[in-house]
This record gives C-alpha cells, structure tokens and sequence, in this order.
C-alpha cells in the first residue's frame, strides 16, 4: 500500500499531498532556519512528482541561498516548503 501524507498551512488557503515514503525527520539548526521559525525546523521530503499543491497561487518564494528557495503562505505566513 502507497504511503499518503497530507499537511496545510496555518490558514488552510495552501494544502499539498505526498505519495510514497518521506525521509526520516532532520532537524536544521541554521541561522536561516532559526530567523524564519524562531527556532529550530523539523523537516521531511518527499520527490517534487509525488507531491500535489493546492492553493499555489498564494505560495510566495524566496530565495534563501543559490541552492535554496523558501515556500511560504502569503496570507498566514506558514512556512511550508525548502
């Protein structure tokens, strides 16, 4: 049977569902990390083609590092994807 997941943000404008198995939970403790949260960041992933986004249009992008973008809600502000 597929692994399915499914999460939001704060707000419930943006929801996105995975497919197949997530990686093991890491904990970042980078500088980036501890601004935009506050604290910490726990996190997972999954391969882009496994995931589905609704509400993409409210999804705003930054450009945290050359490697890097930042997914967030433009209303609620929840981070959502790295």
């Amino acid at each position: 049977m597929e692994e399915k997941h499914s999460g939001a943000c704060l707000c419930g404008a943006v929801r996105f569902r995975t497919r197949g198995a997530l990686r093991g939970v890491v904990y970042c403790h980078c500088s980036q990390c501890r601004r935009q949260n506050g604290h910490f960041v726990a996190a997972t992933s999954a391969k882009d083609a496994d995931v589905d986004i609704e509400g993409a249009e409210v999804l705003s992008w930054y450009g945290a590092s050359d490697v890097a973008r930042r997914g967030f809600c433009r209303i609620c502000g929840s981070l959502l994807f790295w």
